[in-house]
C-alpha cells in the first residue's frame, strides 16, 4: 500500500492498557523482554543538558516514525530517540520494496514517509503517550522514577532552502515549543481519562537536531544550515557525516580487500561530490566557535549510509544505500580519525551496524547516543534491544562499575573520561577488520525459503513476520482449526436452494493478518518469511477507516464500520457482514443477495438485491472468510489490533 496513517492518542492508550492488563504485552512486545531497569547499574547519560536513562535508541529510520514504533523502542530500552528525518519534500515516491536486510543491509528510503503535519502529530503523540504510560504506572515502575527519562532528537534535512522554508521553520519552532499541540492532543481524551488531561508535560519536546544532508551537499551549505538551526531556533546540532570522508581508495580497500565485499560496487562520483575529510574538519571547527557564541553544542554523527551502485535485483533505483556489518567498520574508522583530529572532548554520536555483539565496544568509545536500525529489522525486531543492555550490564558488572563513565574509564589506562573514550577506540577500531563477524564470508547467506507460496490462510505460522515489522503492522488472529462444509445456494423458483460446496479448512490455530494503515510495503517481512509471496501482500489487510479502505480500492481488505459489522473486498468484490449478539445471527450481503444465517451457518432467510438470474449460483466462500476473520478479531478484544480496529472506526 506504501502509505502510512497514524491513529489517535485515545486508541493507542486504550490498546496499551487493555493489552498489558490481559497479556502483559504492548503492541505484541512481551514483558519478559522489556527493559525495566537493572538496579545494580546506571546506564544514564547527559545529552545536551537532558538526562536519558540509557544511551541507546533507534536511529532515524523505520523504527522512529510512528507512535507505536517509538513506544516499542522505549520498551526495549531505547531512551534517545532519533526521530525519522523530516524535510520539506513530504510527498515522495519511494520504490517498493525499500529495505533489503537479507544479509548486510541496503535501503532506498531516505526521509519521512508521512506528510510533515502527520509526522509532527505522530512524534507529539508518542511523547504524550510515553508520559501517560509513566503517569498510569503501566509497567509497575513509580512515576517520577528516572527510568522514564527519554530524549527526542529531531532529524532534519536535506538542504538550506528546505530547512528555511516556512513550513519547515514552523514545524521546528512548534516542535521545540509544543505546549499548544500537547494540550490539544490531551483534550481529545474521553471523560474517563479526564485526570490525564491536566498532567504537566514538558513542552520543549526536543532541543537538538541531527542534521542529515544530501550526498553531494556542499560544505558551505551544510555550515549555513547548522548556523541557521542555531541562530533561528537555538538547537544543539549534530552533523551526520558520510563514510565517503575516508576517501574512495581507503573505503575500497576496507570493503574489497580487508573485508572481502568484492560484490559491493562503489560510486566514484559520490566521493568526488561529498565533503572531504579536511573540509569537514575545518567546517566543524568553525561551527564550534559559532555554537559557543550561542551557548549550544555541535558534534558529529558517524555515519550516514554509504551510497553504492545497485547491482542486485531488489530495488529499481540505480543507487542504494549500504548499512549493516561493513558500514560499522567504515563508520568506526571514520569516527576515530575524525575525533582524533577534532580533539578528545568533541561530541560524537554513532549509528552504523550496531548489534548486541559490538554495542558494548561502542559504549566504551564514549559516544552518545549509540543508535541502531538494520539489526532491528532482523528476527526479534525491537526485542533485540534488550540484549544490548543485558550485555552492557554484564560487562559493567565484570568491571565492577555502576555507572557508564566509570565503565568507560575502567577499560582504559586514562583517568579522564574523554581521553579514555579515545584511548579505548585506539584499541577497538583497528581490530575490527580482523574480526570475522564483519567479513563477507559471515554476511552473505540469505534467509532460507521453502517450496511453498503464501495464501490468504494457513501459512506455516512461524510468526517471524510479526516482530520484524517496525510498525507492528503484522499480527496474529486466534481463529482455531476448523473443517467446515460450505453450503452454497442456487436461485430456483424464487427460493434459495442449498447446494454442496467445497470444505472450508483451517489447519492452523492462528492466522497472520496485516494492519494496512501501518504497513508501508517495505518488504522486510517477506525477507524473513520462509514462504514465497510476502505476508504484507498475501495476508488479509485490515484498514482503520472507511476513507482509507476506499482510498485503496485496488487492494482486497476489510474494515469495521462498527464493532459488530465488517465490510470486505475479496477478489475485487465487496461484501458486508453484521452480527446480532442477542440473536446470535449473521447478516451477510453481497452485490446480489442478502442473507441471515445462524451461528452454525444455517440459512434463516434471504432476499435478492440486484440482478440474480434464475438457476444462478451463489458462492458462499466469501461469507466463511469474513466470518472467521470477524470472529477471530472479536474473540481477542484485548489485543492492540482488535482495540484499534474495533475502536478506530469513523
Amino acid at each position: 500500500m506504501a502509505e502510512l496513517y497514524g491513529i489517535n492518542l485515545t486508541t493507542h492508550l486504550e490498546s496499551v492498557l487493555a493489552e498489558f492488563k490481559a497479556k502483559e504485552t504492548i503492541y505484541g512486545y512481551p514483558k519478559r523482554k522489556m527493559y525495566l531497569g537493572f538496579p545494580e547499574v546506571d546506564f544514564s547519560v547527559d545529552f545536551h543538558g537532558r538526562r536519558a536513562e540509557t544511551l541507546l535508541g533507534p536511529a532515524s529510520g523505520p523504527h522512529s516514525q510512528m507512535v507505536q514504533n517509538i513506544v516499542l523502542a522505549f520498551l526495549g530500552g531505547g531512551r534517545i530517540m532519533e526521530l525519522k528525518t523530516v524535510q520539506i519534500l513530504d510527498q515522495l515516491e519511494i520504490p517498493r520494496p525499500c529495505i533489503d536486510v537479507r544479509n548486510v543491509g541496503y535501503n532506498v528510503e531516505w526521509s519521512q514517509e508521512m506528510r510533515l503535519e502527520d509526522s509532527f502529530n505522530e512524534y507529539v503523540t508518542a511523547w504524550v503517550l510515553l508520559k501517560l504510560i509513566e503517569e498510569l504506572e503501566v509497567l509497575g515502575i513509580p512515576k517520577g522514577n528516572p527510568f522514564y527519562d527519554t530524549v527526542f532528537d529531531i532529524s532534519a534535512g536535506y538542504d538550506l532552502k528546505g530547512i528555511q522554508a516556512p513550513q519547515m521553520h514552523r514545524w521546528l519552532s512548534e516542535f521545540k515549543n509544543a505546549g499548544p499541540a500537547i494540550r490539544g492532543i490531551l483534550e481529545t481524551l474521553p471523560p474517563k481519562f479526564a485526570t490525564l488531561k491536566k498532567i504537566d508535560i514538558e513542552p520543549e519536546i526536543s532541543n537538538s537536531v541531527t542534521l542529515s544532508t544530501f550526498h553531494g551537499c556542499p560544505g558551505d551549505e551544510i555550515e549555513s544550515i547548522v548556523e541557521h538551526l542555531i541562530r533561528e531556533h537555538g538547537f544543539h546540532v549534530i552533523v551526520k557525516m558520510n563514510p565517503t570522508i575516508l576517501g574512495h581508495d581507503r573505503v575500497g580497500k576496507i570493503l574489497h580487500e580487508d573485508l572481502g565485499y568484492k560484490n559491493i560496487e562503489l560510486d566514484p562520483q559520490a566521493f568526488d561530490n561529498d565533503v572531504s575529510f579536511d573540509e569537514a574538519i575545518a567546517m566543524m571547527k568553525r561551527l564550534q566557535q559559532f555554537a559557543a557564541n550561542y551557548k549550544v553544542n555541535v558534534g558529529a554523527k558517524f555515519t550516514n549510509t554509504l551510497v553504492v551502485k545497485n547491482n542486485q535485483d531488489i530495488f529499481s533505483d540505480k543507487a542504494m544505500y549500504l548499512s549493516g556489518a561493513p558500514l560499522h567498520v567504515l563508520a568506526m574508522k571514520a569516527m576515530h580519525r575524525f575525533r582524533t583530529e577534532m580533539g578528545d572532548d568533541f561530541h560524537v554520536s554513532f549509528s552504523a551496524g550496531i548489534t548486541k555483539h559490538n554495542f558494548v565496544d561502542a559504549v566504551q568509545c564514549n559516544m552518545k547516543p549509540v543508535t541502531t536500525c538494520t539489526d532491528l529489522l532482523k528476527e526479534g525486531g525491537y526485542m533485540r534491544l534488550f540484549d544490548y543492555l543485558r550485555r552492557l550490564r554484564e560487562a559493567m558488572d565484570n568491571a565492577g562499575c555502576a555507572v557508564i563513565d566509570e565503565f568507560i574509564i575502567s577499560q582504559s589506562d586514562e583517568t579522564e573520561l574523554s581521553r579514555a573514550g579515545v584511548d579505548n577506540a585506539k584499541r577497538i577500531v583497528p581490530a575490527l577488520v580482523e574480526n570475522p563477524k564483519y567479513h563477507q564470508e559471515a554476511n552473505y547467506k540469505i534467509p532460507p525459503k521453502i517450496d511453498s507460496h503464501l495464501e490468504l490462510f494457513d501459512c506455516i505460522t512461524c510468526n517471524k513476520c510479526l516482530p520484524v515489522c517496525p510498525n507492528a503492522a503484522n499480527f496474529s488472529i486466534p481463529i482455531g482449526t476448523m473443517k467446515v462444509p460450505i453450503t452454497n445456494y442456487k436461485w430456483l423458483n424464487g427460493r434459495f436452494e442449498p447446494t454442496n460446496g467445497e470444505t472450508f479448512v483451517l489447519t492452523k490455530k492462528n492466522q497472520i493478518a496485516n494492519l494496512a494503515d501501518f504497513c508501508n510495503d517495505c518488504g522486510d517481512c517477506d525477507t524473513y518469511c520462509p514462504e514465497f509471496g510476502g505476508p504484507f501482500i498475501e495476508k488479509p489487510r485490515f484498514f482503520f477507516s472507511e476513507s482509507s479502505y476506499k482510498r485503496h480500492n485496488n487492494y482486497d481488505g476489510f474494515y469495521f464500520p462498527t464493532s459488530d459489522s465488517m465490510i470486505g473486498r475479496i477478489e475485487a468484490q465487496e461484501y458486508f457482514l453484521n452480527y446480532d449478539p442477542e440473536r446470535k445471527e449473521y447478516l451477510w450481503r453481497s452485490l446480489q443477495v442478502e442473507m441471515r444465517l445462524d451461528s452454525e451457518n444455517n440459512f434463516l432467510s434471504g432476499s435478492v438485491l440486484n440482478g440474480l438470474l434464475e438457476n444462478e449460483d451463489i458462492d458462499m466462500r466469501s461469507f466463511y472468510i469474513m466470518r472467521v476473520l470477524f470472529d477471530g478479531i472479536k474473540s481477542n478484544p484485548d489485543d492492540y489490533t482488535s482495540v484499534m480496529l474495533l475502536g478506530a472506526s469513523e
